[in-house]
């Protein structure tokens, strides 16, 4: 396919008619067209999708539905009257020119209320000279069968609307599609299966005559039921596959979040270690605090007595005191004993009698009464010390208890004030910063979500292979019961031979899909390679999503993507199914092997260097000519400076966008 030419007819702000014409040459084939932004670059690569599919995807800002241009539409307003709008698109496809036109009418209903009427597209082709309409009804599946509805995003490519390329829903269908493997897929789908009576297959099967025999309806609704818990469970493995995808494509974008804000996720994590600490030597300062204040409560009193004590011990020490007293002995217990007449000792006490003094012992007794309280300070002295030393045992225990304690407590509170210090500079550091621990929940989500829909796509194969093997069994009952008659015989052969297409379709359709897959994998890392330099590589798996792998510490690991990054995997990728088509054309028809429908494909694109350095520009601008037949760009004039001294050999044609006012721009080449 090849794009001839462009016109467009009052679009939006290309007032009048502009004609854009494209290089079709072999050698120059890059056709560039320079403006600055709002000059109407993207509304050009609208225009492309207006006319081939009547959409249009203009900010929501800018009257998206009005394609009208307004200076037009400000100079001919008036009751009823009418303005048109059209673009017209010149095309060749396998050899044969097509020219799509689409025009859409509008109606002033009220000087300036303009109102759309039915948008009109007509297709014509020439042949042998002569130019042919395509009939009425006929002129989307003619323009899906140039360039599939589904691909155009690929060919029509606003770099700077689509962040990543890889993330689309509809990207294996429309990159099968683009690889030519969706033609076989629509023959399997016409031969179809028993069950499904629209079919092929289906036709041939209800044509079998089972009546009279109980055994062949049992078997044809096992069959029948067996193929719609089939149906059901694929309905389910498609759904679950979907949601798969989705769940594949969040963790990536979380993944890169992660990859991203690695250091702050580490930062965070400390903090909340560090607040956990913190608040266990709270708690630990204030069961410490605890124990203190309770052993010095009960030793108040013999604390504070410590530093009078040791002077009162040193004034007795110095002091020439008696202390010849015996100790607890007070007067009454003296006067007992000399009362008794005998002292514990077994002496006899006489007491004075008569004149006399008594006796030695009464003498000695009596003497006594000099040293007990209050009557001698020694022998209070004497049991002042005793006290003392009592004290000094008791403070003996307590004091290294309480000394521990407290270098305990400061030992917290030195702890505390360094937590408190560290989480603060974290704090600083992180300041502003989203929660990555959200995140982080998210992702392990995420994971159990993925674990269990991949057990429920598991589950649900193994009914599935339950069930074929029932249909199997039930379909050798059956075929053996409905054989009997030559018409039955005749159709059950064609049901042999078609479910034998069949079959190898299935296979190959396999092989050649996994074949075209493992080939894009392969030019796209060749490309990628050429684009961006590097130590990464580029995985597409079977739903064509593509990862960015690097090499750490001799380990391939997903990468995180700038959005510089991100754009080069788009061109690389976009470059990588355009090469291969491209490829897949040339080679089709001379190969003896069995073909696959398929044709090259154009690529025009809005601002292909957008984010992109002066050295990723050169690469691209270096690689895109060789692997499509046609490149089609619009560019910002700072980006082709860079662009030219690589590209300038392979243009063919240059062209600039004038901007007169906000609502009127012209093409000049």
């Amino acid at each position: 396919m090849l794009i001839k030419s462009i016109t467009l007819n009052n679009f939006r702000q290309f007032k009048g008619k502009q004609i854009l014409e494209f290089s079709t040459d072999t050698d120059k084939n890059v056709t560039v067209l320079l403006g600055d932004n709002t000059f109407g670059k993207t509304t050009i690569l609208q225009a492309f999708n207006w006319c081939l599919y009547g959409l249009a995807d203009f900010p929501k800002d800018s009257n998206p539905d009005f394609l009208l241009n307004l200076e037009v539409a400000n100079e001919q307003a008036g009751i009823e009257k009418k303005c048109e709008v059209y673009v017209e698109l010149v095309l060749e496809h396998k050899n044969t020119e097509y020219v799509v036109i689409r025009k859409q009418a509008y109606v002033d209903r009220a000087y300036g209320n303009w109102s759309s009427l039915n948008s009109q597209l007509t297709v014509s082709y020439k042949e042998n000279g002569i130019t042919k309409q395509v009939r009425e009804g006929e002129e989307r599946n003619i323009i899906n069968g140039i360039l599939p509805q589904s691909l155009s995003g690929y060919f029509f490519f606003d770099t700077e609307r689509v962040s990543d390329i890889s993330t689309r829903k509809d990207l294996s269908e429309a990159v099968k599609g683009l690889l030519g493997l969706a033609a076989v897929g629509n023959a399997r789908k016409h031969l179809g299966a028993r069950t499904l009576k629209a079919t092929a297959i289906g036709q041939w099967n209800g044509a079998l005559d089972s009546s009279g025999d109980e055994r062949a309806r049992e078997a044809e609704e096992t069959i029948t039921r067996e193929s719609d818990r089939i149906d059901a469970l694929r309905e389910e493995i498609d759904n679950a596959n979907k949601e798969l995808d989705k769940l594949n494509s969040n963790k990536e974008k979380i993944a890169d979040i992660l990859r991203d804000n690695q250091n702050t996720a580490e930062l965070q994590r400390q903090q909340q270690n560090l607040e956990r600490q913190l608040e266990q030597e709270k708690m630990e300062l204030a069961d410490a605090n605890k124990q203190f204040l309770k052993l010095f409560s009960a030793n108040a009193v013999s604390y504070y007595e410590l530093p009078l004590t040791e002077q009162a011990k040193e004034f007795l020490a110095n002091a020439n005191v008696d202390d010849k007293g015996i100790r607890d002995m007070t007067e009454a217990s003296i006067r007992d004993i000399v009362n008794r007449g005998r002292c514990i000792c077994g002496a006899e006490i006489i007491k004075p009698e008569n004149g006399s003094l008594g006796n030695e012992a009464y003498q000695h007794i009596m003497d006594e009464l000099n040293y007990v309280l209050p009557a001698h300070l020694g022998t209070a002295i004497m049991s002042f010390k005793e006290l003392l030393a009592s004290n000094e045992r008791n403070l003996a225990q307590f004091y290294p208890t309480f000394e521990q304690l407290y270098r305990t407590i400061q030992k917290h509170r030195d702890t505390i004030a360094k937590l408190e210090d560290d989480i603060a500079r974290i704090e600083e550091s992180i300041f502003g910063k989203e929660n990555m621990s959200s995140y982080e929940s998210d992702m392990n989500h995420i994971k159990e979500s993925i674990k269990r829909m991949a057990e429920k796509i598991e589950r649900a194969n193994r009914d599935i292979g339950a069930s074929q093997s029932a249909i199997e069994q039930a379909q050798k009952v059956y075929d053996g019961l409905v054989s009997a008659s030559d018409r039955n015989k005749r159709l059950i052969r064609y049901l042999a031979y078609a479910e034998k297409i069949c079959d190898w379709i299935d296979e190959t359709y396999a092989e050649k899909e996994q074949e075209m897959r493992i080939k894009l994998q392969e030019k796209v890392n060749s490309i990628f390679s050429r684009m961006y330099h590097g130590e990464r590589r580029v995985q597409i798996d079977n739903q064509y999503h593509v990862t960015l792998f690097a090499v750490l510490n001799g380990k391939e690991v997903v990468t995180g993507e700038s959005e510089g990054l991100k754009r080069v995997k788009n061109f690389a990728f976009i470059a990588g199914l355009v090469d291969l088509a491209k490829e897949k054309a040339s080679l089709g028809k001379n190969s003896d092997a069995v073909t696959w429908d398929n044709e090259a494909y154009p690529l025009v694109m809005d601002a292909p260097f957008s984010n992109a350095d002066e050295t990723h520009i050169k690469n691209i601008s270096a690689v895109l000519p060789e692997v499509a037949n046609q490149v089609i760009m619009f560019v910002m004039e700072k980006d082709w400076q860079y662009a030219e001294s690589v590209m300038s050999s392979r243009v063919g044609k240059y062209c600039k966008l004038k901007k007169f006012s906000e609502s009127h721009t012209e093409i000049e080449e």
